[in-house]
């Protein structure tokens, strides 16, 4: 990344944290499109999310590329909850897994944006950075989600 792009002005908030480092693009430039960031084995070429030390495929524990995964992909599998999380997440609230077909990845992940019922196996979802609640300092957690594909 050019100098020039890391003096860009983030639009990160005064008391924002992000849940876990080296998860997504955070804070994001503006401009930028939030992106969950990834890494690829240099031996096999298998990628994962969230990155990791040794290829769990070929077992190289050499260098990993790091990679910014494709923002948008599609529900493989989801469920609602209907009753409110220990950590703080207000029921109903729906979560699952979504394919990353760019990526041949699958990830993990809340869902957002529309009604908790309507996250359905095939529908397209991109990438979003929202609140997911407070550290013990009062601090907004900043974590990822996927909400529908606009259109």
């Amino acid at each position: 990344m050019p100098d020039s792009a890391k003096t860009t002005t983030s639009t990160r908030t005064a008391g924002e944290v992000p849940v876990q480092a080296g998860l997504f693009n955070y804070p994001p430039m503006d401009g930028e499109r939030p992106a969950l960031k990834g890494n690829r084995c240099t031996q096999c070429g298998k990628s994962f999310f969230p990155k990791r030390a040794i290829c769990p495929v070929c077992f190289v524990s050499g260098p990993m590329e790091e990679i910014e995964l494709d923002s948008q992909g599609v529900i493989y599998a989801s469920t609602v909850v209907r009753v409110s999380s220990p950590a703080g997440i207000k029921a109903p609230y729906a979560y699952g897994y979504v394919d990353l077909p760019a990526n041949q990845l699958r990830v993990f992940a809340l869902f957002t944006g529309a009604d908790s019922g309507s996250f359905v196996p095939g529908k397209k979802v991109e990438v979003v950075l929202e609140p997911i609640g407070k550290d013990t300092e009062g601090r907004t957690v900043i974590g990822y989600k996927f909400k529908p594909v606009a259109g």
